[in-house]
């Protein structure tokens, strides 16, 4: 395991600068520059309105990255060798701790699979929050790994597909469960003790966000779907956002339960996930 953690000199930058500005934020960026290439823009819009209000929101959390920083190793370590136990893939994980401008949270690299960045000024301190975000986005790099372990043809998979993103959200969602059991339901969706509207929403809704889903997908997917179902910019359907986090969870789940979890971690290899969640969504 390797870990970059970046947030002390943030920290260190913001406490000796008065007051902390646009150019004191630019040069933290700048010093960082490989890391933030990856950032920006694909999971933060680098946009002056973006940087100003990131300015703005910075002094309330500055207690919470030192509790991040110091805690978050400890987490990652403990996860990656729960995870190895678990399913001895020997991953050799990155991770990258950074302050963002209040972004994505966190989110595994599309260029290299096993190398996860944290964002901590939109992470909640808690260590059992910690745990959940950190088991959540090691299940992704576990899947993907049991994916290539089994053969997959990753060139058959349509990454830009809301039913790929359902599927693959799922799985992260209940592997978060599996290897960090016993917690309220809600805080594996938002990781945080502020998610019982969500879990509440979707076992109140649940037909009609399948049928909501369902319609989504047959009429062609694009961004803006994708942001209304999986990113925090989405919420305008049901008011909530990432909802489909929920609806991939219930999928994943039902798979579990239909074929045992080893086949359901595993089915995109030779199996059409797409259609089979196409087939779940349509029923009663």
């Amino acid at each position: 395991m390797k870990i970059e953690n970046i947030i002390p000199d943030f920290i260190h930058n913001y406490e000796a600068s008065d007051p902390f500005g646009r150019e004191e934020l630019e040069t933290y960026i700048q010093s960082h520059s490989s890391l933030f290439e990856l950032y920006f823009p694909a999971h933060c819009p680098r946009t002056e309105e973006r940087l100003q209000l990131a300015l703005q929101q910075y002094p309330a959390k500055v207690d919470d990255l030192k509790t991040f920083s110091a805690d978050m190793p400890d987490v990652l370590l403990k996860l990656e060798q729960d995870f190895e136990k678990t399913f001895g893939l020997d991953l050799e994980l990155t991770f990258k701790l950074i302050v963002g401008t209040f972004g994505s949270n966190a989110f595994v690299t599309r260029t290299k699979k096993r190398t996860i960045y944290f964002a901590a000024e939109k992470l909640s301190p808690i260590k059992e929050h910690l745990e959940v975000i950190a088991a959540h986005e090691i299940g992704h790099v576990t899947h993907f790994a049991l994916g290539t372990k089994n053969g997959i043809d990753w060139s058959s998979i349509e990454w830009t597909s809301g039913l790929t993103t359902l599927y693959t959200e799922g799985i992260a969602t209940y592997l978060s469960m599996k290897m960090v059991p016993g917690l309220r339901e809600s805080v594996y969706y938002t990781f945080d003790n502020e998610g019982d509207p969500w879990a509440s929403c979707f076992h109140e809704n649940k037909a009609e966000i399948k049928r909501r889903f369902l319609e989504d997908a047959m009429a062609g997917w694009d961004m803006p779907k994708e942001k209304e179902w999986f990113r925090l910019s989405g919420g305008s359907y049901f008011g909530l956002n990432r909802i489909g986090y929920l609806l991939g969870t219930a999928y994943v789940q039902h798979l579990v339960d239909r074929i045992g979890e080893e086949e359901a971690l595993t089915y995109w290899v030779g199996q059409d996930v797409k259609e089979d969640i196409l087939e779940w969504l349509g029923e009663e």
